[in-house]
């Protein structure tokens, strides 16, 4: 009789427990359907200005339109997108809490930083909404036009060039980094708290080259305050059509862009990022948002969650290769 209660016991047990795990399976999908309910925040793991946060607050108030319910944009720098990204990874998984998904903050932040406890591929994608090409520039102080006469200046002199980039880590430290071992010069690197600091330490005169996307340097080009050297893209940019590519100057593996998504806490519903994917594109399609797209060198590009998921399967081993190979290191 005791051994028959203690079955009977056990098989409770084990019945509320399936019980409460299909509960929770049947309620996730209807909670889905009727996000959003209240305001959505979008974590950004850089300072205010530069490229990463001007497109996200770009498209912000359009898709919190099409969502119902506003975008707020919340700035969390540090540690190359490290403390926003292990915030979003932490918040509850129901559609309140994204991140924005750079190479910078998806991957080169993690590989820098193995003890992040977070894991790129356990985020749920939502989707890319942007890409973004890079240029190299020089200060106008240096007695250099082209691509070849600042390599040759800088093999003349080296260590005593300087160049300036974000956090440790980011998109434009990583690729002054490549462009010093693909060319095989010997340029100090200085990294400041974001593009807008190191743009202002270039203007100063304090470093003579930077990398980093039109809408940091596009102004300072057009006014003769930076000199275009290259442009990262495949094909020259309809912005600087007189700049020649990576492929132009003999430097094939120096093509290079990022893209700019959305990201989610492991664990989140399919269906959210399936409907903010329909609403990124409508958002994607509004003329306006094109135009302002275009003024920034970006294009306009919505992913699907799956062709996202696909993008980190296949880059983050990539890009936590290229900063071993690099030894980059943060201090």
């Amino acid at each position: 009789m005791k051994q028959l209660s203690a079955c009977i016991r056990a098989f409770l047990r084990i019945f509320l427990v399936c019980l409460a795990a299909m509960a929770a399976f049947l309620t996730a999908p209807a909670q889905a359907q009727s996000w959003p309910q209240k305001p959505i925040r979008v974590l950004i793991g850089f300072a205010t200005g530069g490229p990463p946060d001007i497109v996200t607050r770009l498209i912000a108030p359009k898709l919190g339109e099409y969502l119902g319910q506003p975008i707020v944009i919340e700035n969390r720098p540090g540690a190359g997108g490290v403390i926003a990204m292990e915030a979003m990874a932490n918040a509850q998984p129901d559609g309140y809490t994204l991140a924005l998904g750079t190479v910078g903050t998806l991957f080169l932040a993690k590989a820098l930083l193995p003890s992040a406890p977070y894991e790129p591929l356990s985020f749920v994608p939502v989707g890319i909404f942007a890409k973004q090409q890079f240029i190299l520039v020089t200060h106008p102080s240096l007695p250099v036009n082209t691509l070849k006469e600042f390599v040759d200046l800088a093999k003349k002199q080296p260590g005593k060039l300087n160049y300036g980039a974000s956090t440790p880590g980011s998109p434009p430290h990583m690729l002054a980094e490549m462009f010093k071992d693909q060319a095989g010069v010997n340029i100090f690197g200085i990294n400041y708290k974001g593009s807008v600091d190191a743009l202002q330490r270039f203007l100063a005169g304090d470093v003579q080259m930077l990398v980093d996307g039109y809408s940091i340097l596009g102004p300072l080009i057009t006014s003769g305050k930076a000199k275009a050297l290259l442009v990262t893209s495949p094909k020259r940019m309809k912005k600087l059509p007189d700049v020649p590519t990576s492929l132009e100057v003999g430097m094939p593996n120096y093509v290079i862009e990022t893209f700019f998504s959305l990201v989610a806490p492991p664990r989140t519903p399919a269906a959210i990022p399936r409907r903010m994917h329909a609403d990124m594109v409508r958002t994607l399609q509004d003329k306006q948002i094109i135009e302002a797209m275009d003024r920034l060198a970006m294009d306009a590009y919505v992913s699907t969650p799956e062709e996202l998921g696909s993008v980190i399967k296949v880059d983050w081993p990539k890009w936590n290769n290229a900063v071993k190979a690099a030894g980059i290191k943060v201090q």
